[in-house]
Parts: structure tokens; sequence; C-alpha cells
């Protein structure tokens, strides 16, 4: 199994509790069905005179209650009780696994282990760093649903947004990964079929979420002017028409990376230095996702919106970014 975190695996336990561990390669894992190899990385570990199997999720991991059955099935076949060894555990997923007495480790966060009687607990979750912020994928499905381009009160599959917001499977899974640790939303059912729905919705999911949402733009670009085919007015430009701010000194748009590329072999582009940028005829945001994902034609949507401008120290755009949120029906 992955070494390094058995590295960290055996430090731990030896630091804290003064316990060997010793990992070594189950001898049987032919015999095993695929659905479960394919599920983790799977080793044997000796520990204070028990054996367990050792079994490492692969990409974001089954759910608790996946992990519950395979631990079942796992220890009538091989007579083992399974240990999962994780990178981190959420506190939704720390409640369900105790709740089901399954053993668990998470190197510097808790050791569970019922069976010898051990229940660590050296921090409910890693403390995310001031900066982290929720994927883009993340956030799309998040909007998605303030702005009901998803029902709020619905169930869906990883599968079922990736091929609705145009991502991959695995960036979905991810994703899906990042909200359930963030406990916004829960799954029941095997990692590729698991059913998803949030667990609040509306204001208390915008409050709740908000310190951890990105700005949608990943950069800015001033040009001299502007060129047909932009569909989306952004920044000010937007906030101009859903609110009582005076008209920006120049048009702004909402791009793709993709959109940008093209933009770029017209001929006649003349760029403007950030410096100038008050000489700029037009600014293009280049945005971490398709703007089209959650709004429709002339502007993007009023939540990315003011996620945008949340950086700018204005008085007169904080409050029509207020007036801009009261607008929006949780």
């Amino acid at each position: 199994m992955n070494a390094n975190l058995q590295a960290k695996a055996t430090s731990y336990l030896r630091e804290i509790l003064g316990i060997e561990a010793v990992f070594s390669p189950f001898p049987d894992l032919r015999r095993l069905p695929l659905h479960i190899t394919e599920a983790y990385e799977i080793g044997q570990c000796a520990l204070s005179g028990k054996e367990f199997l050792a079994l490492l999720a692969r990409d974001a991991g089954p759910t608790p209650a996946a992990m519950a059955k395979h631990s079942d099935w796992l220890h009538q076949k091989t007579g083992l009780r399974s240990l999962f060894v994780l990178e981190t555990v959420g506190a939704y997923e720390r409640k369900r696994l105790i709740e089901s007495k399954i053993p668990f480790l998470a190197p510097g966060q808790q050791l569970y282990l019922p069976d010898l009687g051990l229940d660590l607990r050296e921090q409910f979750r890693t403390p995310r760093r001031a900066s982290f912020k929720i994927s883009p994928a993340g956030q799309v499905v998040v909007l998605a649903c303030l702005l009901r381009r998803m029902d709020p009160q619905s169930e869906f599959t990883g599968a079922g947004l990736a091929e609705q917001f145009g991502y991959t499977k695995m960036t979905m899974t991810r994703a899906l990964d990042e909200l359930r640790q963030l406990e916004l939303v829960e799954c029941q059912g095997e990692r590729r079929f698991a059913k998803h729905h949030f667990l609040v919705t509306g204001r208390e999911l915008w409050e709740k979420v908000r310190p951890v949402l990105r700005s949608p733009v990943k950069k800015r670009i001033y040009v001299d002017e502007w060129f047909l085919g932009c569909d989306f007015k952004a920044g000010e430009s937007a906030l101009e028409e859903l609110t009582m701010l005076a008209v920006p000194p120049h048009a702004i748009w909402a791009i793709t990376s993709e959109e940008w590329k093209k933009i770029q072999k017209e001929p006649g582009l003349h760029l403007i230095p950030s410096v100038s940028k008050d000489m700029a005829h037009a600014e293009f945001e280049i945005w971490h996702y398709d703007p089209r994902l959650l709004a429709e034609k002339p502007l993007v949507d009023r939540l990315s919106l003011a996620l945008s401008l949340s950086d700018i120290k204005d008085e007169r755009v904080e409050i029509s970014i207020d007036n801009l949120l009261g607008g929006v029906p949780w």
C-alpha cells in the first residue's frame, strides 16, 4: 500500500502510543473480488499482537456505509478485521465510522480501534488553512444548488453532475468528496453509484460555505477594444445593470480560458498594462469555470458576481453587493 501513508501511520502509532505497527503484503489478494481491490490498496498490519487488514481507499474512497459492508464481508472471508488507513477524516466520516464500530487510523488526527479498546482523538479535523478554497467544480455544484440550476431537495450522483456540468467523473468525485468533508452533503451507496443530497440549502448553505468559496476570476486582462462574441457582462458592468451603481469606465466581460485563446488570435488585439487600466476600453475576466453553467445571457449569475467583487473596498460597491444578494430567492 501507499508507502508514504504507511510510514506516517507507523510513526504516528510509535510516537503517540509506543505501539509498533508492522505492515506486510496481504498474501491472498488475488482471491478478493475486483470491486474490493479497485476500491482499496490492501495490505496486512500486525498491531499489539492482533492482525488486521490495512485498507487504503483509492481516489475519493467509498462512503462509510460501503466501508462497513466491505469490512463485514472481508471479516467473513478472511477472518481478519479491517483497519481503514485514511489521509484525513472529516466530522461526518468520523461519526459514521464510529457508529458502525469500524477501526480506522488517520495519522495526526485520530485512532479508533475498538478491538484494542483505543479511541484517541488529537483533533476532529485537520485545521484548514485560511486560504483554503474549494475546487471550481465543487463551487459550481454549490452555486447551482443555491441558484436552483438543480433541485436543492433532490438526490444526485457524481456521474449525473459530471454530465450536466461538463466535468470528468473523477473531477466531480473529488468535488463531492470536498463537499462531504465540509458537511454540506452526505451520500449513500457504493462509490460509483452513490446518491448524494445537500444537508443544508438556501441562505444557510450560502453562509456556511461562503468562507471557502473563491472569486471566479482567475485573471483580468485589459484591452483597447472588445470583440464580438462576448456573451456575459461581469464585474461592475453587470452590477450596474442589477443595482443603482454608476456605469463603469469600461465594459467588463467574463470569458473562459478557451475563449481567451480564440480572442488572442484576432487581428489588431492590443493589450493594456494593468497599471494603465483606466485607458482600457474593455476588460476580460478569465474565470475558473464557464459562466454559462450558472447563468443566462447577458449577465453572469448574482452569486458569482458577488464573489468576483468581494475584494473591492469601495462602499458603493459593497452596498450594491448587499442589494444584489437581497434579490436572490433563497
